[in-house]
């Protein structure tokens, strides 16, 4: 047996064992499928249609049905050429894109044999859909790599129709739904955050071959649960010919413009991008490879603050990737990558005016991504695929310098006043008017530890070291199988059928370095309950259990099944489906216990038990849609769709450990340092469900057209609604009856036996996990959109009106909202002020009226291209804050957050509009070897229109933006294609 034999016997061995059931959708995959009919409109069955591409190790052949039709499944994304070819008839030649997650049609019209042969080219997309009412929108690499964008995935967000734009680093655009709402994946892997619902994690956009989106009209195909937009990728494979590239991008501080607020931006430092690739057949027509490698670097120098030099700031990432695609035989096709990534930052990337260089922190964030899929094709009617994806994301940070003093709880230990700023974070104190005593006691650490102004120490600032090492990791398995099978032929069923299980966990384990934070109260506030004494210095450190793991750990558990029928009849195509699902959250700290009559539950730290499960009946997803393409090529489309979102943080947030570990504790020290009494600071306690939650649900409707305006123009037009309830928060168990609520909701407890309950189990607070009354968000959007294709340009265009209101905002649930903050354990809810009835009904932060985008390219012909981005959209709503409207309730609290003094949404910042400019050189040396120089200006115009208003009364900057658009920057790259 020769070696080639050998091997392939052994790959295909490989995909016996692999896939053992031989188990459309849920790969990266897309399809092609049309009718073919003679000259005079009569229909051919038994053509044979053969699909070739370069991403394709082996081509797909099937042939026509009794009505001319023909389906291709399971094709990965790339250009294709389908012969058509039938005894008698001219062979006909067609040119497709297929996309991600898009079935393309593809007609054709075979002459009688003698003619001259033609081939077409189709248009690679289009946004004329006459198979499903799914709003899709898709770009390739081809086409994003001619206009600027960034080099990491959420960079090519910002061309999504009717999506935001936004700048911030962490949450998500809103578009229907609440920044936390959307779900990302790349190369098939769902990289959400789990618990979080954002996407933190940072896969490059280098090797990306298609992006895909989906903002409405779920089929129940592919799992689809997402409040939000759902995205997804495909990664570039190896082809039957050696390809690469290597390149090098820059961007320096004198590149940037400079900052009309004044405040620091990662635009001030040197930054740099490394990408290599490479890949091929390993066996020609049967196994490509596809590899690539991609650095960024960022560094900072010569900095200072208050306090002077600043560590010099130095962030370097590797990432590398690998993909096999492998067809053992024609009808089967097998997909292996794997992405890792690694990031290092030195130290902190900013520091505040006012604190040490001492305070800064080390970060390490790794990225696990990998992906096994595959898809056989039975038949021309029946196919069947098969997916694994992980996906990790590991984080940890410690502090630059360690503390030389260790906690305790133990009464009478010893705090070494005489160097604060070794063993914790100290604040550094400040005199009091008319408090001699008090100015007295400080006044040698202010001298000691205030930073210099016109040579006079001032208090204020803060010294010392980091306050505490954090390790949170995240990660998720997912499983998927789906089986399609197509019968009937004037009227045709596409009967699909999937299976989904997925795990999301997270492992969180944080401790205080030292004593963690150090304030000076000087012994002039109130006395200790029990101690009859003041503290001078009071310390708050994080507690560790003796004999219990710091470690918490929660999960999220999901399994779905989903139905579909597409039913095409003529011009007409149906779709009935339904997605049934059951999600299970376990936390951590409770054991089962028959004999507990009311919970069933003790505590247990470090114990893993199940916190709560939502059946089936309670997740019943219906999908129903219909298209008709009144006149073969033209499309009216109307669909329903209902989505149970499952992101989640409560596995954490509500698990029963948080009594225990990440709990603060306060050290209280007399005048000479020595410990005298403790207290726990309860900012977070285990959790109890109200009974008989309804899950969280949005129901859509969807309305619109499409057209072929003209050979090379397409639109379309359409209508979406969207009405989203059953929010779950963590609220006071009292919130009913304390906090003034309107006459619709009834004056009672959400469990009316809670301290009872809470004793059975030995702890536990006064907050439960309830279904907020009434609330509720509304979404209505009208969007139309064109696109215009030549051999030589690309447009697309859209408009969107739209308008986001209700009274949960989760876009809003925190000071600054550009962060990972809980869903479903918020400051929504949270007391006093903060409840659905405080004039929380109005905009919600996520609208954007009115958004127009413009994106696109033209080759030049001097083998060059120059490219555009334009975005204009309306500000952001805000209102102001204000806890003294709350006053008889908030008692002695000065806190504004989210305690709204008008309705929601009652102002707004300004809109903002930005064009952004690409042009790429190409210098051709052989046939095979190119030469590129990449020019992208950002925010050319340098709009650095203020966003994100201060809303609280009280501060100083209030009414003023809290954050600002990016100003004017520059990149240049340069790039050798082989």
């Amino acid at each position: 047996m020769s070696n080639r034999r050998a091997l392939r016997t052994l790959l295909w061995l490989c995909v016996v064992l692999l896939v053992p059931a031989r188990t459309v959708f849920a790969q990266q995959t897309g399809s092609l499928s049309g009718i073919v009919t003679a000259t005079d409109g009569s229909v051919l069955p038994g053509v044979t249609v053969e699909a070739r591409s370069d991403v394709l190790p082996t081509p797909r052949v099937t042939v026509t049905g009794p009505q001319g039709e023909y389906r291709l499944p399971a094709l990965p994304p790339g250009l294709y050429t389908l012969d058509f070819t039938l005894s008698g008839m001219q062979k006909s030649t067609r040119q497709a894109q297929v996309q991600l997650g898009i079935n393309t049609v593809i007609d054709t019209t075979l002459g009688v044999a003698g003619v001259a042969e033609q081939v077409t080219v189709t248009a690679e997309t289009s946004l004329v859909n006459r198979t499903a009412p799914t709003i899709q929108n898709a770009l390739t690499s081809a086409q994003f790599r001619q206009m600027p964008v960034g080099q990491e995935y959420r960079d090519l967000i910002k061309m999504l129709p009717a999506v935001q734009y936004t700048e911030d680093l962490v949450r998500g655009p809103s578009a229907g739904g609440s920044g936390q709402d959307n779900v990302y994946q790349f190369d098939g892997a769902n990289v959400t955050l789990p618990l979080f619902g954002t996407l933190s994690a940072e896969p490059s956009s280098h090797d990306i071959a298609q992006i895909t989106s989906t903002q409405g009209g779920a089929r129940a195909i592919n799992f689809d649960r997402a409040g939000g937009f759902s995205v997804d990728s495909v990664s570039k494979s190896g082809t039957n010919r050696y390809t690469g590239q290597i390149g090098i991008q820059f961007q320096n501080e004198a590149m940037s413009a400079s900052l009309d607020s004044g405040i620091a931006s990662r635009f001030e430092q040197d930054r740099s991008w490394t990408d290599m690739s490479f890949g091929g057949p390993l066996i020609r027509d049967n196994l490509f490879f596809y590899a690539s490698y991609y650095r960024p670097t960022s560094n900072r120098n010569d900095r200072t603050n208050l306090y002077g030099p600043l560590p010099d700031y130095d962030n370097s990432r590797n990432e590398g990737f690998v993909k096999f695609t492998l067809t053992p035989r024609s009808d089967t096709l097998i997909n292996f990558s794997y992405r890792g990534s690694d990031r290092d930052d030195n130290t902190n990337e900013r520091f505040d005016s006012n604190v040490g260089p001492e305070t800064g922190s080390r970060t390490e964030v790794g990225l696990r991504i990998a992906t096994l899929e595959g898809s056989w094709v039975a038949n021309a009617r029946s196919f069947a695929t098969f997916k694994y994806s992980h996906f990790g994301n590991d984080n940890f940070s410690e502090p630059a310098f360690l503390a030389t003093q260790t906690s305790s709880s133990t009464i009478g230990t010893q705090l070494d006043v005489n160097n604060l700023d070794t063993v914790g974070q100290l604040t550094v104190p400040q005199p009091v008017a008319n408090n001699a005593a008090y100015n007295a006691f400080v006044q040698p650490f202010i001298d000691r530890y205030g930073y210099l102004t016109n040579g006079v120490p001032t208090g204020g600032g803060k010294v010392g070291y980091g306050t505490q090492f954090d390790r949170d990791d995240f990660f998720r398995d997912e499983i998927q199988f789906g089986y399609n099978y197509t019968l009937g032929s004037t009227i045709s069923h596409e009967l699909h059928a999937g299976d989904q299980w997925y795990q999301d966990s997270e492992d969180l384990e944080r401790t205080s370095n030292g004593w963690g934070t150090i304030t000076i109260p000087g012994g002039r506030g109130s006395a200790i309950a029990g101690t009859g004494q003041s503290p001078f210095f009071t310390t708050r450190f994080l507690r560790v259990t003796p004999g219990v793991s710091p470690n918490v750990h929660s999960e999220y558990r999901s399994q779905s099944i989903e139905l579909n029928d597409t039913i095409r009849y003529g011009n007409w195509t149906f779709n009935a489906g339904v997605l049934f699902s059951r999600d299970t959250l376990y936390g951590q700290g409770l054991a089962e216990d028959p004999t507990k009559p009311l919970t069933g539950f003790v505590t247990s730290p470090g114990t893993r038990y199940k916190m709560y499960e939502i059946g089936w009946g309670k997740m019943i997803q219906p999908r129903l849609g219909a298209t008709w393409a009144y006149n073969g090529s033209d499309t009216a489309f109307a669909s329903y769709a209902r989505y149970n979102p499952a992101a989640s943080s409560l596995p954490r947030a509500a698990s029963w450990d948080r009594n225990f570990n990440n709990l603060f504790v306060d050290a209280h020290f007399d005048a000479n340092g020595r410990l005298f009494a403790t207290e726990t600071v309860n900012s977070s306690t285990g959790k109890l469900f109200v009974e008989d939650l309804d899950p969280r649900q949005v129901d859509e409707f969807l309305l619109g057209t499409s057209r072929q305006i003209t050979e090379r123009v397409t639109g379309r037009l359409y209508y979406r609604h969207r009405r989203a309830s059953n929010f779950w928060e963590d609220t006071n168990n009292t919130a009913r009856t304390a906090f003034n609520p309107p006459p619709d909701i009834p004056r009672e407890l959400y469990i009316p036996d809670l301290a009872a309950r809470t004793a059975e189990i030995g702890s536990g607070g006064s907050y439960v996990i309830a279904e907020l009354d009434g609330a509720y968000t509304r979404y209505n959007e009208v969007t139309m959109e064109a696109e215009w294709r030549t051999g030589q340009t690309y447009l697309r265009g859209s408009y969107t009106w739209s308008h986001y209101y209700g009274n949960f905002d989760q876009d809003g649930a925190a000071t600054n909202n550009d962060m990972n903050t809980f869903i479903g354990s918020s400051n929504i809810a949270d007391g006093a002020g903060r409840q659905l009835w405080d004039m929380k009904d109005g905009d919600l932060h996520g609208d954007r009226p009115h958004m127009f985008k413009l994106y696109g390219y033209r080759a030049l012909p001097w083998s060059a291209t120059a490219g555009t981005y334009i975005v204009a959209q309306s500000g952001q709503p805000w209102e102001a804050w204000n806890y003294e409207i709350y006053r008889p309730l908030v008692g002695s609290s000065t806190s504004d957050t989210i305690r709204y003094a008008e309705p929601a949404g009652t102002r707004r910042t300004p809109s903002h509009v930005q064009m952004d400019l690409n042009y790429t050189q190409n210098v051709h040396f052989r046939t095979r070897l190119t030469f590129q120089i990449i020019a992208d200006v950002f925010n050319v115009f340098n709009k650095q229109t203020g966003y994100n208003f201060q809303p609280s009364v009280h501060d100083s900057a209030f009414n003023t933006p809290r954050s600002y658009f990016n100003p004017r920057r520059m990149q240049v790259a340069f790039r050798l294609l082989f």
